[in-house]
């Protein structure tokens, strides 16, 4: 499954909201904090969210924990939340972990 097929099922996932995708940039890492592909809000909303496959799914978990956990990091969940969008291909729909 390619990145631009999952961009296009979040866009679809966040219709009612507006998102910014990380810049595709070829040769080095270009996600936001390292980790976020994206970001979405509405209103008093705000998720940072790592799109990946459900194969994958508890890779990007862990990378997004070992990144927070030793700098300390949390997210206020009343306006911040962090969220792992793994796409199920046979189900055709986001299964959602925030974090």
């Amino acid at each position: 499954m390619t990145e631009y097929f999952l961009r296009q099922k979040a866009r679809e996932y966040f219709k009612d909201w507006q998102i910014w995708f990380s810049p595709r940039v070829k040769f080095y890492d270009s996600d936001i904090f390292t980790i976020f592909d994206g970001c979405a809000w509405k209103k008093d909303k705000f998720i940072f969210f790592q799109l990946t496959t459900a194969s994958n799914k508890s890779a990007r978990i862990k990378k997004i924990v070992n990144f927070m956990m030793p700098n300390n990091l949390s997210v206020d969940r009343r306006f911040v939340k962090a969220e792992v969008l793994a796409y199920h291909k046979k189900k055709k729909k986001f299964e959602i972990f925030k974090i």
